[in-house]
Parts: structure tokens; sequence; C-alpha cells
């Protein structure tokens, strides 16, 4: 297990500091249209030789037990598990099988062509493994690319994140001088991941019970918190994976405990603000990098960088091009042009920043893996970032606005002028609110609705199947609708718990195949 240590260098000033030149590099980065992660390394490098902040060194404790947290309970708690169930297939076998075959290839290759110790190649090879699909992804919203493409390379990239972690553990162990033998890795292999799982499943279904009690978003946050640091930590204590135990939390938590336990105002609340806590650790992960590269002779490891960069490609593309033919075998349809763009859009992020970095300065050949950590992030982020909307576009999975979007932006449109109108009727109704004012901005909201009602009924007449897609929506609803009410007669005594537990259970199951459903 990680003993516990301390940060040098890093107080709240430097806190803050780094958080005001995140903020800075986000603004700009948004307005140049660069890669924020890009971004932040690039001024991390200008940052540091002017010693405008101290030199920083996290320990592994400090690295691990703060910034991993977040960045896995927020992925996990935006990935629906009725969606990991329809294609569980292809990513078990790329999640788990592609982990370790790019482990175990670049590893190889990196002990051969980089001259590395076989053990640090491996070292290599795992921590490089987590892959970040967070800027691919927001691309395929952008060019419409199917539900299911997208499910499969976040949902692969979440576990991948944890059996790579926990692969990188064991081999650092190793390289730091304690003997493993195969047969008694792989017991602590099944044994961190399974245990992990069991803790973090408890505690997500524990906590997932709590919030059908409240309803208040500052609760529920402080909740959530809990639930990711605490199973981190509990998992670690009992010597099992803590990494593991944050997914299965977070899937557990956004999956369940977010869906029937929390109102909409609740969700929007949670995952905002884990959206803000990944956010930031990112920031603070990429400048760290940044700084800690400029220690490294960063021309002089060039050639050293392209080879890692090879070698990368080359583990990514055994996994996911060797294994695909077993997946179509065994029924998991997925065309090629799909293989391609998990092959390239497998993009290295702050994962195998904050792995590197925690590695301690007395690990063999600590800085030449920084240095080339660094060198395959860059490169993800640079060559493979900018060209994934290309690669899209020529193998013609990008397509126009479906008509069922179209449809959803249109009726979130209406809801958001009805609920306008509302308001402004409570502003003239407590005075606080001229006539005259009112009448205004309703004549001009309500000729909007009029608008936008022409526009679904004319959407409507074209396209038969958004009566189906407008049915899910009714059911959904109404199952709502009937899951408040059940809880509320549990709250008032006229129904048994036993009974209220049986009763949720198949209105969560029928919600969950409708969600589904309406996903596709």
């Amino acid at each position: 297990m990680i003993t516990t240590a301390v940060a040098t260098g890093f107080d709240f000033n430097t806190f803050f500091w780094m958080m005001v030149i995140a903020s800075i590099v986000a603004g700009m980065a948004r307005y140049i249209k660069v890669p924020y992660a890009l971004a932040l390394v690039i001024t991390g490098l200008i940052v540091a030789p002017t010693h405008l902040l101290p030199q920083i060194h996290l320990e592994p404790h400090i690295l691990f037990t703060i910034f991993l947290p977040p960045l896995l309970f927020e992925s996990a708690i935006n990935m629906r598990v009725a969606l990991l169930r329809k294609n569980w297939l292809p990513i078990s076998i790329y999640a788990l099988g592609g982990t370790l075959l790019s482990t175990f290839v670049v590893g190889g290759l990196a002990a051969w062509l980089l001259d590395l110790p076989l053990i640090v190649g491996l070292v290599f090879g795992a921590l490089i493994s987590p892959t970040d699909p967070i800027s691919v992804v927001a691309i395929f919203k952008q060019l419409g690319v199917g539900k299911r493409l997208s499910t499969i390379m976040e949902a692969e990239s979440l576990f991948n994140d944890g059996i790579a972690i926990v692969l990188f553990t064991l081999l650092v162990d190793a390289a730091m001088g304690e003997e493993i033998s195969l047969w008694y890795g792989i017991q602590s292999f099944i044994l961190v991941v399974a245990g992990g799982a069991i803790i973090g499943a408890a505690i997500g279904a524990v906590a997932s019970r709590i919030t059908r009690e409240f309803d208040d978003h500052l609760f529920e946050i402080m909740l959530t918190t809990i639930v990711a640091f605490g199973s981190f930590l509990s998992a670690e204590t009992l010597h099992v994976s803590g990494v593991i135990a944050v997914v299965t939390a977070g899937l557990v938590m956004g999956s369940h405990g977010m869906q029937s336990g929390m109102s909409a105002t609740s969700r929007l609340s949670v995952t905002s603000f884990w959206e803000y806590a990944a956010f930031a650790v990112n920031s603070i992960v990429f400048l760290l990098v940044g700084f800690e590269v400029t220690l490294v002779n960063i021309s002089a490891g060039i050639p050293l960088i392209l080879w890692a960069c090879l070698v990368v490609l080359a583990g990514r593309a055994v996994a996911i091009y060797g294994l695909s033919p077993l997946i179509n075998k065994l029924h998991g349809n997925l065309p090629v042009s799909w293989q391609h763009v998990l092959f390239w859009g497998g993009l290295r992020g702050a994962i195998p920043m904050a792995l590197v970095l925690g590695l301690g300065q007395s690990f063999p050949e600590r800085n030449q893996l920084v240095l080339l950590t660094f060198g395959v992030v860059l490169f993800s982020l640079l060559a493979q970032g900018l060209s994934i909307k290309t690669l899209l576009q020529r193998l013609g999975l990008g397509k126009k606005r479906s008509i069922k979007s179209e449809y959803g932006r249109l009726s979130s449109e209406i809801l958001a002028g009805e609920s306008v109108l509302e308001e402004l009727a409570k502003l003239r109704n407590r005075k606080t609110l001229s006539d005259q004012v009112y009448e205004t901005l309703a004549g001009e909201y309500s000729q909007h609705l009029d608008n936008m009602g022409k526009e679904i009924e004319s959407l409507r007449s074209s396209e038969p199947q958004l009566l189906r897609t407008q049915e899910i929506e009714a059911r959904i609803l109404a199952l709502m609708v009937e899951k408040s009410v059940l809880k509320e007669a549990e709250r008032n005594g006229l129904l048994e718990e036993e009974d209220l537990q049986q009763l949720v259970s198949r209105i969560d199951r029928d919600l969950d195949s409708l969600r589904s459903e309406n996903q596709e």
C-alpha cells in the first residue's frame, strides 16, 4: 500500500495561483481554439523556468488520494448501467483484454527499442494505457456520431483506467524490488479488483438509499464527495483497489442513486459540481507536468519520444485490431470504421500524467518515464486530438442533424418558453412586474412558442417515428410520477417499505429500458 507522504512546495498560495493560471489559459484556449490540456502543458513549460511559483513535487499518496477519485467518479456518474449492459461484450473485452495486451506489448517494445529495463518498460506500458475520451466524445456529439460508438469508447476508457492502475501498482511494487510471481500477481489482481468492486458497490448502494430521504442539493453534493473519497480510502485501507471502488460507487450512484433518489435540480447541481472538480484536477495535473518536464532535457529526448509514440500506437493497434475479430465472432458487431476510430481516438490525458508524477524520486528511470509520458500525451493531444474530426468525416461517421435531435431541441425550447411565461406571470401577480412590460415580454415568448409549435407539427407529419419518441417520453414521465406518489405514500405510512422496494424496482427496470431505447 502507498504510505502517507507530504507534498513539498505546495501550499494554498501555490494552489491559488495555479487556478488563476488555469482560468486564464482556459479562456485563451477557447478563444484561439487550441486544446485546453495542450495549452496548460505549454504554459507549465513557460512558467516553470521563471520561478514565479515554487518547484512542486507531489508524493504518490497526495496524487492518488486527491486527484484520482474526482477524475474517475465524474466519469462514472455520467455512465448509465443500462447502456453498459447492452454493450458489455466489446466493453469488457477491450477494457480487460485490451489493457493487458497494450501493457505487455508496450512494455516489451519499450524494453527493446527504448533501452529500458523490462520491468520499467511494463510500468510504462501500464501507466500509459488509460485513455481520455472527453474531447473525442465532444466531437462525436458535434458531428452526430451514433450513441453506441460513443458509449463503447467512454466505457472502455472508464474501465481500462481502473484495470491499468491496478496493474501499474503491482508492477511498481515489482520494480521496487518486491518478489512477485506470475501466479501471485494474477491472484492479487483478481483479489484487489473484486474487493474494490464489492466495497464500491456497497458504499454506492448505501448512499443511493440515503438520497431517497433528502432533497437538498448541498447535502447531496457533500454525500457524493464522501462516496468518491470514502470508497477510495476504504478500499485502500483494506488493501484492495481504491480506483475500482470509486468507479463502481460512481456507477451505482449515477445509474441508481441520482436517477431514483435525486430531484432534477439536485442532479444538475451534483453533475455540475463534479464537472468542475474534474476540470480543476485536470488543470493542476497538466500544469504540474509542464513544471516537471522542465527538469528534463527535452531536446535530447525527442528521438526517444518519437519512438515512444510509435510504441504506444503499436500497443493500441494490437489491442483494438487484435481483439475486434473475436468481438465480431461473438456477435459484437463492430464495423472496421469503428475500429479505426477506437484506435486513433485512444487519446492519453490526465491519468497517465498523474501516475508518472506519482512515482517516487527513487524509482528507476523516473525522469525518462516523465519525459516519455509527456511526449506521448503531447502527441496524443496534438496529432490525434486535432485530426480525429477529419477521420470521422472521411469514414462517413459524421451525419447531418437527425430528425430526433431537431425534435428534442424544439421540445426543449418550448419547455423553456413555457417556464418563462409562468415566471413572468408570477412576477406580475406579485406586482413586481408592470402589466405593460409583462404584455410585451409575454407576447414575444408566445409568438416564439407558436413558431416552435408549427415546426414540431411539421416534423411530426414528416417523420412518423417521432410518435414512438413521444410515447417513450410520456411513459418515462408517467413512471416518474408513479414513483414519486409511491414514495410519498410510504412516507405517510400507507405503504410498507418492502412493498415500496418491489414496486420501485419494477419502475426502475421499465425506466432503464425506455431510456436505453430513447438513446439509441
